[in-house]
């Protein structure tokens, strides 16, 4: 089934095709975005680089007018300037939407990084030990392809398939380093492939492979650890100290007479700062290592 967008009015078909006739201003994005082509391939998105940028235009434009006729309709009855903040507002929710849909293939991909790199090297040992055991590297593959190792045991599945329907297992390989976006699991099946081409041991490969990337592993803790210790700081900035001063700082202007401090004040100060403390987890998620789960 094609992945939908997120907020998407219609089905991905049906996007297809009422969005045709935006396919001959897609040159455009392609300027904008030159690499996007290759993202929607590793998303694994059923649509090329031209008919996704016509649908990001006709979201775009349906969004627009949308929120526009909305926005006006409601603000007509509140304000005399409703037919310059309607579009204004609709302005707004549309370019969200059209960043939304750009960044959507990227958020596919960091999940699905993430469900390859926290398994990887679990599998890889698997694969080493079937191979010691005297397993064939196809019959090895496929344990990984039934197993539960997420994004991996698709990207394996793939493989396998291809294999069973006729092609080569070196040039399977090849095709599942080029398509998938992880560059660690690139760089372990271009090690593999380069070792079967060269008639080398198979499980000797995966050994070192496997040892590097868990130096690599205890390299990228370490940073994360020494981080974690900058935005511990901030963390107490976020959620201590500028609330309490801030709260003070309130009731001091509070006790003069000319200064009035109501409850709302006090309410945009709790939203801000629960805004705030949202923002510090979303970067704390942003800078943890995909291997941690």
């Amino acid at each position: 089934m094609p992945k939908a967008i997120p907020f998407a009015p219609l089905p991905m078909r049906t996007l297809k095709t009422v969005s045709a006739p935006f396919v001959r201003y897609s040159a455009i994005f392609h300027k904008m975005f030159p690499n996007f082509g290759k993202s929607l391939r590793q998303a694994e998105i059923e649509a090329d680089e031209r008919e996704y940028a016509a649908i990001i235009m006709f979201l775009t434009l349906f969004y627009f007018l949308f929120f526009t006729f909305l926005l006006t309709l409601i603000l007509s009855r509140f304000t005399p300037h409703f037919f310059v903040l309607g579009p204004t507002i609709g302005f707004v929710m549309a370019f969200l939407m059209f960043i939304q849909a750009v960044m959507y293939p990227k958020l596919i991909i960091r999940k699905k990084v993430r469900g390859i790199e926290r398994n990887l090297v679990y599998a890889l040992r698997t694969i080493m030990i079937q191979i010691k055991s005297g397993v064939s590297l196809f019959d090895s593959m496929g344990v990984i392809a039934r197993g539960k190792y997420e994004s991996l045991s698709d990207e394996f599945r793939k493989a396998v398939e291809a294999i069973n329907t006729g092609t080569p297992e070196e040039e399977a390989l090849e095709e599942m380093a080029e398509r998938n976006p992880s560059r660690f699991l690139r760089k372990v099946i271009w090690q593999v492939v380069n070792g079967l081409k060269a008639g080398a041991d198979v499980s000797s490969v995966l050994s070192e492979t496997v040892s590097s990337m868990i130096r690599e592993q205890k390299i990228a803790i370490t940073k994360f650890g020494a981080q974690l210790r900058i935005l511990s700081l901030m963390y107490m900035m976020i959620g201590v100290i500028i609330p309490a001063l801030g709260l003070t700082f309130l009731i001091v202007l509070g006790s003069f007479p000319q200064i009035v401090i109501d409850q709302f004040l006090f309410w945009v100060m709790l939203a801000a700062i629960t805004i705030m403390e949202f923002m510090y987890i979303g970067i704390i998620k942003s800078r943890r290592p995909n291997i941690i789960g």
